[in-house]
């Protein structure tokens, strides 16, 4: 008993080191060097890990067309984050069957199966660390779907 509260305490005490030097790194290291550290991070984990992930845009194009693929997932989580997803998003559909279609907010997460195979679906969103001016108010945020599986 005494070695697990010893691990915690150790635990406890390498968390907020952790989070210290991972906000001076991202607040005080080149932005170029930083995309270079994080890349090759990532670059470790994809070695490592036998999952796959695609990763579906709400917006496709120069003049910000909202994706097809985009919007199919979404319909089709629609049933499916409305039941495992403790945060939704409404949005009123016009010429549409459905007047309000659910779908997952961001940072939410739906399993599914297809085949056999556990498929994870997440929502997330983007924001630029760089303010931008354009005429386009998409510009700014960008959502996507990403998929999962082994």
């Amino acid at each position: 008993m005494m070695m697990m509260r010893d691990a915690w305490a150790q635990l406890g005490s390498l968390i907020p080191s952790i989070m210290f030097l991972w906000a001076m790194f991202d607040q005080y290291f080149p932005e170029h060097l930083c995309d270079y550290i994080l890349s090759y991070s990532r670059k470790l984990v994809r070695f490592m890990s036998p999952n796959i992930q695609f990763t579906f845009h709400g917006f496709s194009g120069e003049h910000f067309n909202r994706s097809e693929a985009y919007a199919a997932i979404e319909t089709y989580l629609g049933e499916g984050s409305s039941r495992e997803a403790k945060k939704l998003e409404a949005a009123v559909v016009k010429d549409s069957s459905q007047s309000v279609l659910l779908s997952m907010d961001e940072n939410e997460e739906v399993t599914d199966e297809f085949e056999g195979v556990k498929l994870r679906w997440d929502s997330k969103k983007t924001t630029p660390r760089t303010q931008s001016f354009s005429r386009y108010a998409e510009s700014k945020e960008k959502r996507y779907y990403k998929l999962t599986f082994h």
